[in-house]
């Protein structure tokens, strides 16, 4: 639910207004599986297009992807914070920004009201994470992630690991994911076929 929640409630224009505003800094492109930071290289990321996992560093647990443009490293504009990192899914083209000179560009332009918008819908986003995975039994998650991932197929035609996806996301044990997912096999809730969605049906609340 976390990509398509974050979709829905994305600040385009105000996104849009602070992205413009950065045109003619350096630009690259990442590679599959590079990686960048923005705790101590004093820079921002601009996310152009792509694809894109922001990763929580001591364990490598995908707090959520990104498959449009965005500003990484807001949260490190003040503060030298290094719990997450970008990991590019596929080649992905980056505008790279000062953080001091990103600044500038805020105040020069009035656009104070536009980064608020932005940084609460990380805000907004992360603490959906939460609500998906805190204090959440192991069938909820895993309930939760199911309509994601039916969602994304639908939307993205994406070929998507059942196992692999809800492992990377949730830290969950294999043995658990697979015991679940067995038995709502089982009862006609889902149809996995080698590894992958096939069909959804209505799942039940509880487990």
């Amino acid at each position: 639910m976390l990509s398509i929640y974050g979709r829905a409630l994305k600040p385009d224009a105000e996104l849009n207004t602070i992205i413009e505003l950065t045109k003619g800094y350096e630009e690259k492109t990442l590679k599959k599986w590079q990686r960048i930071s923005s705790a101590d290289s004093g820079n921002l990321y601009v996310i152009l297009n792509g694809e894109m996992e922001f990763r929580r560093r001591s364990d490598e647990l995908c707090m959520f992807p990104l498959r449009s443009n965005m500003i990484f490293g807001l949260g490190n504009i003040f503060y030298q914070t290094d719990q997450i990192i970008g990991v590019a899914c596929a080649d992905t083209v980056v505008r790279i920004v000062p953080k001091e000179a990103f600044l500038q560009l805020i105040a020069h332009h009035q656009c104070w009201l536009e980064l608020t918008k932005v940084l609460s819908w990380y805000i907004c986003i992360l603490n959906k994470r939460d609500d998906m995975l805190v204090a959440r039994s192991a069938y909820t998650i895993i309930r939760e992630f199911l309509i994601e991932i039916n969602e994304l197929m639908a939307l993205y035609k994406r070929d998507i690991n059942v196992y692999d996806y809800i492992q990377e996301y949730t830290n969950l044990a294999r043995s658990t994911i697979i015991k679940i997912l067995s038995e709502l096999k089982k009862g006609q809730y889902v149809v996995i076929e080698k590894g992958r969605l096939v069909k959804l049906n209505t799942l039940p609340e509880k487990y």
